[in-house]
């Protein structure tokens, strides 16, 4: 399992019309914290469409407990519990600068090879950059 923590603080344009960030830009923060994460594994989204593996997401789960409100510092924790195959799930959860949870998700991938359109499994150079942290695997 790896687990990274990202800060992210609310910006004025992401919050609605009562000062409260729009429930669409949750997702927004967890792309932000996976991206993060892949970077710091030493790869980037642009690197696997280089090598002709695209990521698309296949679902989507975000489950509201407290709203955040601009100029909040957000920790995103983002959690790979297991080793990538042909999908890969990442875990969330949001706190506030004070500790409150405010928020918990999931967001799964596909590895789509963008020529033929179709799923394939995780490029080996992306799976050698993960096995340090998955050494069963």
């Amino acid at each position: 399992m790896i687990t990274r923590d990202i800060q992210l603080r609310v910006r004025y344009y992401e919050t609605d019309c009562m000062g409260i960030v729009h429930h669409s830009n949750y997702i927004r923060f967890y792309e932000v914290a996976r991206t993060e994460m892949l970077r710091e594994f030493g790869t980037t989204y642009q690197e696997m469409e280089q090598v002709g593996v695209m990521l698309p997401v296949l679902d989507v789960q975000a489950h509201y407990i407290s709203p955040a409100y601009d100029d909040d510092l957000l920790t995103i924790r983002v959690t790979l519990a297991e080793m990538p195959k042909v999908k890969m799930r990442f875990d969330f959860e949001i706190y506030r600068e004070n500790g409150d949870r405010i928020n918990t998700g999931t967001v799964t991938l596909a590895f789509m090879n963008s020529v033929t359109r179709r799923a394939c499994r995780a490029p080996k150079y992306f799976l050698d950059l993960l096995k340090p942290y998955f050494p069963e695997a």
